[in-house]
């Protein structure tokens, strides 16, 4: 009943399934709605869950869900109360870990192992700090040399495992810079790799078809599935450039590397934005998040020390008040120290300080 209440895009109603199936049926499913009541029962389920050493982040994702369809229950006096929201009911916590962005070297290296029909898609991925699936998605029609800006208006995304375009992630289309060294080498690509007409349904694998001239295409001038590419291709420039060990003799994969995929590249356009003093607000934009305050607790580390800028710029205002003290002759003050000019304060300021 709640599945099919809930109003949601074709993807995430394929977890939410799942995740119901998995978690929520396979271990409270055979007990009555009303027993669900006592909050004793909520904490031992999540403590079942913690057993079978799920990640705090999926635990919380589950328990969304659980007290979504307890809070429709209550809504539907089914329940009095939902025991999601007792305070006696408490979810595990787990400390996050800070995004450790790729140095520059490591980024070159990485996009320089890509196959070479790919290796622009790293180039924008990094350049524009695009998604991998809106890295898929992008089509000729996104580019405007003439100004220097590029436009995010799709993703390519599985559904199951069906390919379909769809929005960028919160349908947040945007525009981003495009710098003049990428634009080369998206022009250098398409000229080595002809853009290829692409349909594929829109939202969903029954929706409406939808035909755009990709950049980016695999072999077999099809989308590229970001499975294969990523337990392939990515897993191979990954090994190159260092990044994890080769291949070990016998084994079937390559090491797992979940914090080192294409979203690597990704945090680099940020830490290198901050660096050199992007604001908060531009670099969300740019990245399409939601909200500057989810941008800011991301990569609020990367953020230049603010001791740091305290120091130069009362630095720079002794040097500029020694500059003058210079021009006008005056002497320099005791000790050889300079001192900031005073200004004329009135008697009510005089008061207040």
């Amino acid at each position: 009943m709640w599945l099919d209440a809930n109003s949601v895009g074709p993807t995430t109603a394929l977890r939410y399934e799942a995740t119901v199936r998995n978690h929520i049926v396979e271990h409270l499913g055979r007990r009555e709605l009303r027993s669900l009541n006592q909050p004793s029962i909520i904490q031992g389920w999540i403590r079942t869950l913690q057993d079978a050493e799920l990640e705090v982040s999926t635990i919380e994702g589950v328990f969304d869900i659980l007290s979504s369809i307890l809070g429709m229950a209550v809504e539907d006096g089914l329940l009095p109360k939902n025991p999601c929201k007792s305070k006696s009911v408490k979810l595990p916590t787990a400390t996050k870990k800070k995004i450790i962005p790729w140095s520059l070297e490591r980024v070159r290296a990485v996009i320089a192992g890509l196959p070479k029909r790919f290796e622009a898609g790293g180039k924008l991925a990094f350049g524009c700090g695009l998604r991998q699936g809106e890295v898929f998605g992008f089509a000729v029609e996104d580019i405007d040399f003439k100004s220097g800006w590029i436009h995010v208006n799709r993703q390519v995304r599985l559904v199951g495992t069906k390919p379909v375009f769809a929005l960028p992630k919160g349908n947040r289309i945007r525009s981003v810079p495009l710098s003049a060294q990428l634009a080369s080498a998206l022009k250098a690509h398409m000229k080595e790799f002809p853009p290829v007409e692409v349909t594929l349904p829109w939202a969903k694998p029954d929706g409406e078809p939808k035909t755009f001239r990709l950049l980016f295409v695999d072999k077999k001038s099809g989308a590229y599935n970001r499975s294969v590419l990523n337990m392939g291709a990515l897993k191979l420039a990954l090994a190159a450039a260092g990044v994890i060990p080769p291949r070990e003799r016998g084994a079937r994969y390559l090491q797992a590397a979940p914090e080192d995929g294409m979203h690597a590249l990704r945090h680099a356009y940020a830490s290198v934005l901050l660096d050199v003093g992007e604001s908060i607000k531009a670099l969300s934009e740019y990245l399409g998040h939601s909200d500057p305050g989810f941008t800011l607790r991301t990569y609020t580390h990367l953020l230049p020390s603010s001791e740091t800028r305290t120091r130069k710029a009362i630095d720079d205002a002794f040097t500029e008040a020694e500059a003058e003290a210079e021009d006008d002759g005056d002497p320099p003050a005791a000790q050889g120290a300079s001192v900031l000019p005073a200004k004329p304060m009135c008697p009510q300021c005089a008061l207040a300080a």
